[in-house]
């Protein structure tokens, strides 16, 4: 989903990427949507309001259970 991994984006560039006019409600419910997505886990927000792609999961689980 466009630069997403590297470089964190706001709700913005995303409505300029996706070509919705910049008016505060094109915005507020492209944050509301990336909002939803971190909720679900599909998105990390990096600082208020930037959003990217989460990193690879460490697999830790295993590692944390040895007696």
């Amino acid at each position: 989903m466009l630069n997403f991994p590297h470089n964190p984006s706001g709700a913005c560039v995303l409505c300029l990427a996706l070509d919705l006019p910049l008016m505060p409600k094109h915005v507020e419910g492209t944050r509301a949507k990336l909002k939803r997505l971190v909720i679900l886990g599909f998105l990390d927000e990096t600082e208020p309001g930037l959003f990217a792609q989460p990193g690879p999961q460490a697999p830790t689980a295993l590692a944390d259970q040895q007696p």
